[in-house]
């Protein structure tokens, strides 16, 4: 069983698997309206940009980036304020009833670590751009964090403070280049949460038939490598292949982000609060896109996300996208973590009857030692279980069948929640509970502390964003990893 799962997580990117995505919500309506966004709008974008960059080149501060940011929307006519690490504004349309809100952001540091000055730029121009228009039904919230994540985290922390309307759907702006080739849309969430996939689905389409740009997941190219391309045969197994290797580059990027509960872009704090988002990032290149493309897509996408009467439902929430025209439904994908799970149960069944006490009391003390590596915040007190006598008989049994049981059921539950996470739990749980010795200690290699060494970030993620992955280490991981020593 453990085999047939991890087959059939293999034949994921096979396009056999996945169906062509399409709009479930009608009333979205993409591409189907006359853009006004135009080459006054463009020029109006340069000269925030020139401004931009002249604060960039003098190491402004916050203070000083705030005091600009809250006069140029207020030269546009809009109410803007600043907390300690944002400024925003408010667009609130004849027509609003100020009860349901847009969000749109553009944070002063892009996703690749550098100045998102045109994502800035690009919204200051658009809130000047939304100001006096009658067919928006939605207020508009702009906020402009002064980091990557934490301003618009603080920002969204304290927003019932500042405005009544409760945000339905948000879009983050990340353009750090001179312009663009592709679009890449991300919508991976803080803890694996994905928006409703009506939100990407409509961003795609936007892109492609209303901003004439193409399209991609995150910003993983469509274009197989060259050793893929150059397969020699025939030329329908040659273009199965690489819609293979496509496919299997973009799942891969996105279990990067969900295995580790990672936000992949700067939308995925507004996740917390049940916001269906994504964030648009313009791969940087020598051309042919720019402001006047960025602008007629953010225009025609608000537009379909002004047509809502109600949250979006209608799509799915959890699903897989290999490409942007496809994604793969739970159905198709579930089966292989409940196989992963149903086999590590299966090795538990045989449990003595009664359990033994003793047994039961191992248990405990595992996630005791859990808690004390919680409250040192390190997974490293996990080596106190070298010091713990080794169970013998019954309670070794029992032992060993309860984290069978246990950790089994978790991991198809885990999997409804978030898939790749769910794969990386199931790895670790069969590494370590396999019933070779050899190969067991092997797999303590894999240390939980690990985690720590090679993703440092993952500690101030919970404390600031919330990541629940940190936590889970020392809830789930090292709790495993001390059963393991013992067993």
């Amino acid at each position: 069983m453990v085999i047939l799962g991890y087959l059939w997580v293999l034949a994921l990117p096979y396009d056999g698997l996945w169906k062509g995505t399409y709009i479930d919500e009608h009333s979205l309506q993409p591409a189907q309206v006359t853009m006004y966004w135009d080459w006054p709008n463009v020029h109006k974008a340069d000269q925030f940009l020139e401004r931009l960059e002249e604060l960039v080149r003098s190491n402004s501060t916050f203070d000083e980036r705030s005091a600009y940011l809250i006069q140029a929307f207020s030269e546009a006519g809009l109410s803007a304020g600043n907390t300690t690490s944002a400024v925003y504004a408010s667009v609130m349309p004849p027509r609003s009833a100020g009860t349901e809100t847009i969000l749109i952001s553009a944070n002063w540091v892009s996703r690749d670590g550098g100045p998102n000055l045109r994502g800035v730029a690009t919204l200051l121009a658009m809130g000047d751009f939304l100001r006096g228009q009658n067919h928006w039904a939605f207020n508009f919230v702009l906020v402009i964090g002064d980091s990557y994540l934490t301003g618009l985290s603080s920002f969204l922390a304290s927003y019932h403070t500042l405005f009544p309307g409760v945000i339905w759907t948000g879009l983050n702006i990340d353009y750090p280049g001179h312009s663009f080739s592709h679009l890449g849309v991300f919508y991976e969430g803080l803890n694996g949460r994905l928006p409703n996939q009506d939100v990407p689905n409509t961003i795609a389409h936007v892109g492609k038939w209303a901003g004439g740009v193409e399209m991609r997941l995150h910003d993983v190219p469509e274009e197989a490598p060259e050793w893929v391309r150059s397969i020699p045969g025939r030329e329908d197994v040659r273009g199965m292949v690489e819609r293979y290797v496509v496919g299997a580059r973009h799942l891969w990027t996105h279990a990067g982000y969900m295995a580790l509960g990672r936000a992949s872009g700067a939308h995925g704090v507004m996740a917390k609060y049940r916001i269906d988002s994504s964030t648009l990032y313009c791969t940087p290149a020598s051309g042919p896109h720019g402001f006047h493309t960025l602008g007629r897509t953010l225009e025609s996408t608000l537009r379909s996300l002004n047509n809502l009467l109600e949250r979006l439902h209608a799509s799915y929430f959890f699903y897989l996208l290999p490409s942007p025209g496809h994604f793969i439904p739970v159905g198709n994908y579930l089966p292989s973590s409940i196989l992963l799970g149903a086999s590590v149960v299966i090795g538990g069944l045989a449990c003595p009857q009664p359990p033994s006490p003793a047994g039961m009391l191992y248990l405990l003390l595992s996630m005791g030692i859990g808690g004390l590596a919680w409250i040192a915040q390190t997974p490293l007190v996990s080596i106190l279980a070298f010091l713990l006598p080794r169970p013998e008989g019954r309670a070794r049994e029992t032992v060993r069948c309860l984290a069978h049981i246990g950790y089994g059921a978790m991991i198809p539950t885990l999997a409804m929640l978030n898939y790749p996470q769910s794969l990386l739990l199931a790895t670790v749980t069969i590494a370590y509970l396999v019933p070779y010795r050899s190969v067991r200690l092997v797999a303590l290699a894999a240390h939980p502390a690990l985690v720590q060494w090679a993703l440092p970030g993952l500690r101030a993620e919970w404390e600031v964003l919330g990541n629940a992955f940190w936590p889970g280490v020392f809830a789930v991981w090292v709790p495993l990893w001390v059963i393991a020593v013992i067993i």
